[in-house]
């Protein structure tokens, strides 16, 4: 995989989807219903989004409610 790129551009990588989600309704409502990180990331990569689940992880630190997966903290709605 992408294994050539560092730990911040893939963080990169990964806010760009989220901002890419954030004004796509479509793409939002289908993180929304990921039931799993292998689901999240094959969606990211139909999309040319290339991180791994460290990066999920990483992302997954900045948010205080761990009782969810990740990307429940993605969106304020």
């Amino acid at each position: 995989m992408n294994s050539h790129l560092s730990d911040s551009q893939k963080d990169q990588i990964l806010k760009d989807f989220i901002q890419l989600a954030q004004n796509d309704s479509q793409l939002k409502d289908e993180i929304k219903s990921s039931r799993n990180q292998d689901e999240l990331i094959a969606l990211a990569e139909e999309r040319g989004f290339h991180f791994d689940s460290l990066t999920l992880l990483r992302k997954w630190s900045e948010h205080t409610d761990f009782s969810q997966p990740t990307w429940m903290g993605w969106f304020s709605d």
